[in-house]
């Protein structure tokens, strides 16, 4: 299994309009998003891309995706969002995904990555296996918010299923 992580910002006249556009940032705006939880199968090769596939013979399809996300309408304000994953043997690992909103992008990512490790140092703790920093893949998204709502979002893509 190949799993691309991808990630994408986004403006709109609302929230919801500004995650569309994220959405598509990313490739992946025509399809209906069903969220996973955060276990990664063995024999799983997870990489950074810059947009997801979406044939148009998809539209409307079930995606499924591990995705953090945040949408925000206060101009001034900084958003991020991000996905970090830990593999070990045969290629099984975890997910996390974390948001933040803060005074400038920097502060928003730096806290988006803490969340990442802290999450991913507990949930390999509560596995039994061992925590390298250094073994962490990590995306974030950060824009600012002007007089548009914003949106970014950090997605790992399973895949595809028709209904």
């Amino acid at each position: 299994m190949h799993i691309p992580v991808v990630v994408g910002s986004g403006r709109g006249r609302t929230a919801l309009s500004a995650f569309d556009a994220a959405l598509n940032d990313c490739g992946v705006f025509n399809y209906n998003l069903i969220r996973l939880s955060s276990v990664i199968p063995p024999g799983t090769t997870v990489f950074e891309s810059d947009r997801a596939c979406s044939p148009p013979r998809e539209h409307g399809d079930r995606l499924y995706v591990v995705m953090a996300e945040q949408r925000s309408a206060t101009p001034g304000r900084a958003i991020a969002a991000g996905i970090g994953w830990y593999q070990w043997q045969c290629g099984k690992g975890v997910f996390v995904e974390h948001e933040s909103e803060g005074p400038s992008p920097v502060e928003a990512e730096a806290a988006v990555l803490d969340q990442i490790y802290a999450s991913l140092h507990d949930l390999c703790e509560r596995r039994r296996v061992g925590f390298d920093p250094l073994g962490v893949g990590w995306r974030v998204a950060s824009t600012e918010v002007d007089e548009e709502p914003a949106a970014v979002v950090a997605l790992a893509v399973y895949g595809a299923e028709r209904w």
